[in-house]
């Protein structure tokens, strides 16, 4: 009867590309009410040296809204100092303009980085299991380059040629259907570049999301670290964390509330 109970709960189990595809793809709750949000984001970029100890680190804080579904960051703080009255006025009517672009449709410019969309055409996805997080259901899933040779190369640059070399282990909200912690690395063998002069040899990568109220589920920490070479004589090893804090949602009467 045990072994039964397993097979019948194993046999419940989803087909890993299939149901990643159909939660990374699909509609998603916070796509129709992200417009309603706004909070606080704060990045820390370390220079690290060779025993992984931060030699320089700068913090940055915004504060971020979205204009159709587009962030529109503004800058607050550097290194814990508020901007002077005239830096922030600057600011402000940078984020304002760009606010206005988005709004007219005269910009698409999006923020770099990892979009978990992206991952599905690039990636091959197995089920393990589940597993409890946070008193939540997941449903556990490994994942790593597919086996077609376009995407093993790391062809390309930037953004999109990073993501056909990773290799790592995801989480999903079985109730929820939403992503709650992603972790991920370049698959060994696999350098990338990203920019002109510039080769990545070692990636890492933590994304972990919050569910902020029903259904919506949003950032709550990103760290990705990075070692390579830029220009073939200078060498590199960056660690940046990106922490998001603070979601307030507005009413209709412009009034607006902490998401618990």
């Amino acid at each position: 009867m045990a072994a039964t109970a397993v097979a019948q709960e194993e046999a419940l189990l989803p087909e890993g590309n299939a149901y990643v595809r159909r939660v990374l793809q699909g509609p998603r709750p916070q796509d129709g009410a992200i417009n309603d949000y706004s909070y606080d984001l704060e990045e820390t970029k370390e220079n690290l040296d060779k025993r992984g100890i931060a030699s320089s680190r700068e913090t940055r804080v915004f504060q971020v809204y979205f204009v159709e579904r587009r962030p529109v960051r503004r800058l607050v703080s550097r290194n814990g100092i508020p901007l002077s009255p005239k830096e922030q006025a600057a600011v402000d009517r940078k984020a304002e303009e760009k606010a206005s672009a988005i709004s007219e449709g005269r910009t698409t410019s999006e923020q770099p980085g990892v979009r978990l969309s992206g991952l599905v055409d690039s990636l091959e996805f197995t089920t393990l299991g589940r597993e409890e997080r946070g008193g939540r259901k997941t449903l556990v899933f490994d994942f790593k380059p597919r086996k077609d040779g376009k995407t093993q190369t790391g062809s390309g640059r930037g953004t999109d040629a990073v993501v056909r070399i990773l290799t790592g282990r995801a989480h999903i909200d079985e109730a929820d259907q939403r992503v709650v912690r992603l972790d991920a690395r370049n698959a060994p063998g696999k350098k990338v570049s990203v920019a002109t002069g510039v080769k990545v040899a070692t990636i890492e990568l933590l994304m972990e999301f919050v569910r902020v109220e029903g259904p919506v589920w949003l950032p709550q920490r990103v760290v990705t670290l990075a070692t390579g070479r830029a220009f073939l004589f200078k060498t590199f090893r960056v660690r940046q964390t990106t922490t998001y804090s603070n979601y307030l949602r507005f009413k209709v009467d412009t009034e607006e509330r902490a998401v618990r």
